[in-house]
């Protein structure tokens, strides 16, 4: 029997699959010889667009007729695969490149049907190597072989480019200009738009460059038309959109500005370790680090920044960059520096996020509200991108890993955080940096996730926010819950001393409960006994002349019956019974010191100070209260309870300095609450009012659309902020600017607010005379 060797014969018609059929998309096409550009180590590449032709000209290694014959005119062969790493990516300091097969070339044919190649090599002389290529004579004839075709080679002194290149081309020492003619598509505006926020996602969403690699576009007959958009922004004083303007420079400037506005996670494979850190609104949460069980990640470079885009990061990005972000996309993948195709587009699922989100909407995050990029290297073997360009990588065992390292420990560390944190208060949403945390609530909210996340013996705790994690008032109602979270903190990093005031704060809440149980006890004693006295006075013959002088006394002041005034007594008994046992507690615990910390006597002095405010709200309510109070705690509509409270301070204001006023349209939020701490938060406004030597300050409580939450927009017509004074700091404990506060009163604010699930704010866009405050008091928001 005969045997010979056959071979394969390749036609002409491979163009036409490596090209146009291959490439389907003409961004795409762009893509691939950015793409190029890139892993010729390119610093600059300019796009040009006109009616006729497309360039794309950059500063890359560049080469010569050897380059050309035996790797640029090579079918799929690529030296980026090579061990040498020769060709045009011997200057470029890049470790990998974003492509490897060798046919990116013949996207050129998608977009037109002939090219002009113009390259100078970085090494090699001063010559200009032109090629010409129609790709119409390769589909004359399907029977032609391949390598028949001729192309035309030429040397030339200088780089041919059009007047609106010519500073670029002059410059240009080394690289590759490759002109595009008899264009398949005419780009229109709106094509290019598209196309420059495309360019924007693929090298850097999070920066405007990548590794020094910048794209510019050039496109003539739309430079009018930006010009007059930038002309009608600046009269309307509007800042305008990158994504509006065709002409100038790709990049994204938005996500340096997120860093500070929300809640992020930065999750980094090394060796044997994988570090996290995640920051809250420019607060450093924590930071830990764990063993990696992602063994073919290891030396993978992988990287991530997930961020979650609270209400306020979703204002600032679409005010930036032109449209909402789930328009813009989710989590964008990147291989060797640049973007792998269509992962993290709109609609796109590959990691799988809004699958889970279908299984519990309220428990997980899903692109509405999440945006990030994953970063990995290697080789074609790990990670190797689909031929097709637009669908993704290929799935192979490192794939797999990548997909199940983003969602185990970065997406659910993130949403472990977010979801028991931040969505447990409907108004941090809108809030632009973490002082609704700085509350007892908010720091318990904090310590809990944080303590949960290290309940675990391979995750190691390098550091934490002191800020946000740390006792809590011991009149808070999350104290006693919040001991074993920090428990847990202080053991996790070994803080000894961490943990001896944890013991003393425990026992002395230990001694606190113990003396409001017998306070109470005493004051529903004398409660109990003063009622029965006054049920035998009121059978007593003498009830008349002992009511005459009870009226005579009430109508000094405001009417009031015995129950209430007795229910008022109860809880001064109480509140002055706690304020001893501070005191008894701070002599005791100092006794044999010879010397105490500043920071023992603050916080003793903080307590006692809230206490006394309390009795005075207390006696304030003997004279103004309209409702039964026992137990400290009422239920009713708070709306109409701070708008009758500060009523009556109206009433008793006039004539006596500063004006009190106040106007309701809220619809109503019934709460339980204690109308101590809605005292103690008017009092210590109007008080501030006063010092500041208003004429007026107003209450002007309304209701917030989203959610009814209960608005107070809080302003006063004094002296304002004295000189000097920090607005980021006019929450903090002892923090004041005068001689006579006790920098107190607005921290006492923030603390009882938080309790109801409320805040505070500096309102820093009041153009007024005096200063505005705004507090917000929703509901906890309910979660399945």
């Amino acid at each position: 029997m005969a045997k010979s060797k056959l071979h394969f014969d390749v036609s002409v018609g491979l163009k036409r699959v490596l090209g146009r059929e291959l490439i389907t998309d003409d961004e795409v096409a762009i893509f691939e010889m950015v793409k190029n550009s890139f892993d010729a180590g390119a610093s600059n590449v300019h796009l040009f667009f006109d009616s006729e032709k497309i360039i794309v000209a950059d500063d890359g290694s560049g080469m010569d007729r050897d380059d050309l014959e035996k790797k640029w005119l090579f079918v799929a062969y690529s030296s980026k695969r090579d061990a040498n790493r020769d060709y045009r990516d011997k200057a470029s300091s890049r470790g990998h490149f974003a492509g490897s097969k060798g046919i990116g070339r013949f996207s050129s044919d998608r977009l037109g049907q002939t090219i002009i190649l113009q390259s100078r090599p970085e090494k090699g002389g001063s010559e200009i190597h032109r090629l010409d290529i129609n790709w119409d004579d390769f589909e004359k004839d399907d029977t032609q072989r391949f390598e028949t075709i001729p192309l035309n080679y030429s040397d030339i002194e200088r780089f041919e480019v059009p007047p609106e290149l010519q500073d670029f081309g002059a410059k240009l020492l080394h690289g590759t200009i490759i002109e595009i003619q008899r264009l398949r598509h005419i780009w229109t505006r709106e094509d290019l738009k598209s196309l420059k926020a495309a360019l924007a996602k693929l090298i850097n969403p999070f920066g405007s460059a990548t590794d020094s690699f910048v794209i510019h576009i050039t496109a003539p007959d739309e430079l009018e038309k930006d010009k007059a958009l930038e002309a009608q922004s600046k009269a309307k004083g509007k800042e305008l959109s990158s994504r509006d303007i065709v002409n100038g420079r790709v990049g994204n400037f938005i996500f340096s500005d997120l860093r500070g506005k929300t809640t992020f996670i930065e999750v980094e494979i090394s060796g044997d370790w994988i570090s996290s850190t995640l920051t809250d609104r420019g607060e450093v949460v924590y930071k830990i680090r764990e063993p990696n069980p992602y063994g073919l990640l290891s030396d993978a470079g992988f990287r991530c920044e997930l961020y979650y885009l609270n209400q306020s990061a979703k204002q600032t990005f679409a005010r930036r960059v032109g449209l909402p972000s789930v328009r813009f996309g989710s989590v964008f993948l990147f291989r060797n520096g640049f973007r792998v195709f269509p992962i993290g587009e709109e609609a796109n699922d590959w990691f799988g996020y809004d699958r889970r989100k279908q299984q519990g909407y309220s428990r997980f995050l899903g692109s509405r509200e999440i945006i990030g990029r994953v970063d990995v290297f290697g080789t074609d073997e790990d990670f190797q991108e689909a031929s097709s360009r637009n669908q993704g990588l290929i799935e192979t065992p490192a794939v797999r890993e990548l997909q199940n390292c983003f969602t185990e420990h970065c997406l659910k560390r993130l949403e472990k955080y977010v979801v028991p944190v931040s969505w447990a208060d409907s108004a941090d949403a809108s809030a632009e940096d973490v002082s609704r945390l700085l509350t007892d609530a908010g720091r318990a909210r904090v310590s809990t996730a944080v303590a949960k996340l290290v309940d675990n013996d391979e995750v190691e705790l390098l550091d934490y926010s002191r800020r946000l994690v740390g006792l809590l008032n011991e009149r808070s109602a999350g104290f006693e819950a919040s001991l074993g979270s920090l428990r847990a903190i202080a053991e996790k990093t070994g803080d000894k001393d961490f943990l001896r005031r944890l013991e003393t704060a425990e026992k002395r809440y230990d001694e606190l409960k113990r003396a409001e149980v017998e306070a109470r006890k005493a004051a529903d004693k004398e409660r109990t006994a003063a009622l029965r006295a006054n049920e035998r006075a009121l059978r007593a013959e003498a009830e008349v002349e002992i009511e005459r002088r009870r009226a005579h006394f009430l109508d000094s002041i405001v009417s009031l019956d015995v129950a209430r005034t007795i229910n008022l007594q109860h809880q001064v008994g109480i509140y002055a019974f706690e304020l001893n046992q501070q005191i008894e507690n701070l002599l005791r615990g100092t006794t044999e010191q010879a010397v105490i910390s500043r920071d023992v006597v603050v916080a003793a002095l903080e307590q006692i100070s809230i206490l006394n405010r309390r009795i005075q709200a207390a006696s304030k309510f003997a004279t103004m209260a309209n409702f039964e109070l026992d137990s400290g705690m009422i239920e009713t509509d708070l709306a109409a309870f701070i708008e009758d409270y500060v009523s009556k301070l109206e009433r008793l204001s006039l004539g006596k300095g500063t004006r009190i006023s106040v106007t309701n349209s809220h619809s109503g939020l019934t709460l339980r609450f204690n109308p101590m701490d809605i005292s103690i938060v008017v009092e210590n406004l109007v008080s501030n009012a006063k010092k500041a030597r208003a004429p007026r300050i107003n209450f002007d409580i309304h209701g917030r659309d989203e959610d009814n939450a209960l608005v107070i927009d809080v302003v006063d017509d004094g002296q304002g902020l004295a000189r000097g004074v920090d607005p980021n700091r006019i929450f903090d404990m002892g923090y004041t600017a005068t001689n006579t506060g006790s920098g107190l009163g607005l921290y006492h604010v923030r603390q009882v607010l938080g309790e109801m699930n409320g805040s505070i704010e500096l309102n820093r866009d009041y153009e007024g005379r005096g200063i505005a405050f705004q507090v917000v008091i929703a509901p906890a928001r309910k979660r399945t």
